[in-house]
């Protein structure tokens, strides 16, 4: 399959900061979420990017495209140093026989998705599609797209209902709440079919199935509705602070990165979903911890002085929520190892009580992937801001990651680590140091 990513990016202006300014601090996770997926399909390394528009001018049976330069800003949201220019990918359009007959300033439905996805670095080939008027074939389009040579990467802009609360946009209907709920619960459990005939659906003014339609066709086209790939799909947040409801969603991405594995794991087992976490394994798997972090607000640590690895109380920073590893692997497959481990930090760190499903959005993860450990004769051969720390005595052992907080000396390193161990300051002890690959969620 052609399609290396696909994505439901919400299209309304405000959640772009230079727009929202300070009213943006009611959409923060909107924001923070449309930031993940502009650079994770960044990430994925496509060969070309499609953005599916419902705003974008309708032909009657087709596909509608733009041709020629794919240019846009947001100057009519009070924002025209948020712009961008982006060739067609012309041998799509014509491997997917459309005209491009569209020119001029791009709409707001492409124009916001594109505006995260340049920012993260995106400057390659682009198509803009917009939707039938007439009876749409997702299914024969997606196959298409499914079908174009290289790797494809899609965008379905869309949202949910526009008439969630009195003075919505179109206005307020009691019914519109049920629409956004059946959505978002049928991606949450993996529900394609049940997301697009989400009840209520008539009543709510959404713009959001038709787009989510014909990118869902291209990455199910091969395998049937509902195939299951590790970590295929994920809801990243939902809100509807002004009526209008923005879900921010992973359709498939089949190369996701490691705190993502991490985050799905927690949030499908505390969160309580009815679905596999994972269908098929990952890559070899090796020695790593995941640790996971909250806001301090959130957070419910031990006092510092027993909890050394927590930034410092009073700061607003994000503190330690768990953190569980090994320093050698126990399965055999990447993904299945830290889903593990990232529950086991959630749930059994003895540090702290077991993560809530309350806390569950306020999370945030790092896996550190571990290279083998080597043997140290002093603590001169470990620099705490690179290494970390094994402390083993008599079958017991410490470990400390690397870049702590508050640790500046190989001495405070190795004495975190030869306490959580429960070895005696006077007791005999070896030492290993090791590096650290740390793949972390965005902040």
């Amino acid at each position: 399959m052609s399609v290396c990513f696909a994505a439901l990016m919400c299209h309304a202006p405000i959640v772009v900061p230079e727009v929202g300014r300070q009213q943006g601090n009611l959409c923060a996770a909107t924001t923070r979420s449309m930031r993940e997926v502009a650079q994770r399909c960044v990430d994925a390394a496509p060969d070309r990017l499609v953005v599916i528009s419902p705003h974008t001018p309708r032909a009657e049976e087709s596909c509608a495209c733009w041709g020629g330069e794919i240019r846009g800003s947001l100057a009519a949201f009070g924002a025209p140093e948020v712009r961008f220019a982006l060739p067609v990918d012309e041998a799509a359009l014509r491997a997917l026989e459309l005209a491009g007959e569209l020119r001029g300033e791009l709409d707001h439905g492409a124009g916001v998705p594109l505006a995260f996805l340049t920012r993260a670095g995106w400057s390659g080939p682009t198509l803009v599609l917009g939707l039938p008027a007439g009876r749409f074939p997702a299914d024969r389009m997606g196959r298409r797209l499914a079908r174009l040579e290289g790797r494809t990467a899609i965008i379905a802009s869309g949202d949910l209902s526009h008439r969630l609360r009195p003075g919505a946009p179109a206005g307020y209907h009691p019914r519109a709440v049920e629409f956004d709920r059946a959505f978002v619960n049928g991606l949450r459990e993996g529900q394609w079919r049940t997301a697009l005939a989400a009840t209520a659906r008539a009543v709510a003014a959404e713009d959001v199935v038709a787009s989510c339609a014909l990118a869902m066709a291209a990455v199910t086209t091969e395998t049937g509705d509902g195939a299951r790939r590790p970590l295929a799909d994920e809801v990243l947040s939902y809100q509807a602070p002004w009526g209008v409801g923005y879900a921010i969603a992973i359709l498939h991405d089949p190369d996701p990165p490691l705190y993502a594995v991490a985050r799905q794991a927690v949030n499908s087992t505390i969160g309580g979903l009815r679905r596999p976490l994972l269908t098929t394994p990952g890559p070899p798997s090796q020695g790593l911890f995941v640790t996971l972090h909250a806001a301090e607000e959130e957070a419910t640590p031990s006092p510092p002085e027993n909890n050394p690895e927590n930034p410092a109380a009073g700061t607003g920073r994000l503190v330690l929520r768990g953190c569980c590893g090994r320093i050698a692997p126990c399965r055999d497959d990447l993904y299945t190892e830290v889903a593990e481990l990232a529950l086991s930090a959630a749930r059994e760190d003895p540090r702290f009580p077991p993560v809530r499903q309350a806390e569950l959005s306020a999370l945030h993860y790092t896996v550190s992937l571990l290279e083998p450990p080597e043997a140290i004769s002093s603590p001169a051969e470990l620099n705490p801001a690179i290494h970390g720390v094994v402390v083993e005595a008599r079958g017991r052992r410490g470990v400390l990651l690397p870049a702590i907080p508050g640790i500046e000396t190989a001495a405070a390193a190795i004495d975190v680590a030869r306490r959580k161990a429960g070895i005696g300051a006077n007791e005999r002890y070896r030492l290993r140091r090791f590096t650290v690959q740390k793949v972390a969620q965005p902040r």
